[in-house]
């Protein structure tokens, strides 16, 4: 069976008016957080609530969500709030991304007196500031409510992920993406990636846990396409919307890989100890 895969260049709030009522299976996004990610535009607002309104109208009764977050709390109020205020049921648990990087944002108390010229030893060990940077991120999951349909309909497809990851659920661990993976598929000159990339082996587990195979996958905030291969990678059809135009070219090449050499490389991924466990 081929699979579909759609790219859309434009605003996902005009292009998702196009798509038919009742047609994805799941929505699965990484949006912009609204905390200014490395003082870029794209990041400084929270997504159009005309969006998540959209979604709600394509997904079918019972079809999950799975959107990206900030750990922060006043990032995940908001976006949780916006996306209940559309319509989904936000009464299901996060499932959590722990990726094993993250490290202090603190000021040195004792550098910075000294800094002005006095003694600051009393404040050895100090930090001003304090805000831990969390080796995690939240995967926000609600749910379009059934109607008519029964829960039965929409059970999740625990059993098909990899016993590891079974293991630690709800927490997915999974390292960031290495260079090579990212650079999958691009060619010609170095382009700059995306610099929220995320592990295709990440979105691979989300689809595959709320999804099966020949399922429709909408991802309205597409960046450099990970959602995208992983939908091509597990067999899924898929819908990706992307507003800026470097991205979306970056999203196409790394989609114009077939699904046999995604599969090749993965398993070579595997040989090298960070397996996808196709």
């Amino acid at each position: 069976m081929k699979m579909e895969q759609h790219l859309i260049l434009g605003d996902s709030k005009e292009v998702l008016k196009n798509l038919n009522e009742a047609s994805i299976d799941l929505l699965a996004t990484d949006p912009p957080y609204s905390i200014g990610f490395m003082g870029k535009s794209w990041d400084k607002a929270l997504p159009d609530k005309e969006i998540w309104a959209e979604c709600y109208r394509v997904l079918k009764p019972g079809a999950f969500i799975a959107v990206m977050s900030s750990p922060r709390s006043d990032v995940l109020y908001r976006m949780i709030k916006d996306l209940e205020d559309s319509g989904f049921d936000m009464s299901l648990s996060p499932i959590l991304w722990t990726y094993h990087t993250g490290f202090p944002k603190a000021s040195d108390t004792k550098k910075m007196i000294e800094k002005r010229g006095e003694n600051g030893d009393k404040y050895e060990g100090s930090k001003l500031g304090f805000q831990p940077k969390p080796a995690v991120e939240h995967i926000i999951i609600g749910m379009k409510p059934h109607g008519s349909k029964s829960y039965i309909d929409n059970v999740l497809n625990f059993e098909a992920l990899p016993d590891n990851i079974k293991m630690t659920y709800p927490f997915l661990q999974v390292p960031k993406p290495a260079k090579k993976e990212k650079d999958l598929g691009l060619n010609g000159e170095a382009k700059a990636i995306h610099p929220t990339t995320k592990p295709v082996k990440l979105m691979s587990y989300i689809i595959t846990l709320f999804t099966r195979e020949g399922d429709w996958v909408l991802d309205p905030f597409l960046g450099s396409g990970t959602t995208g291969v992983a939908s091509k990678l597990i067999n899924r059809n898929f819908i990706g919307v992307e507003r800026e135009k470097e991205y979306f070219d970056i999203c196409e090449e790394r989609l114009s890989v077939s699904r046999e050499e995604l599969v090749k490389f993965f398993k070579m991924e595997k040989d090298n100890q960070t397996k996808l466990d196709l």
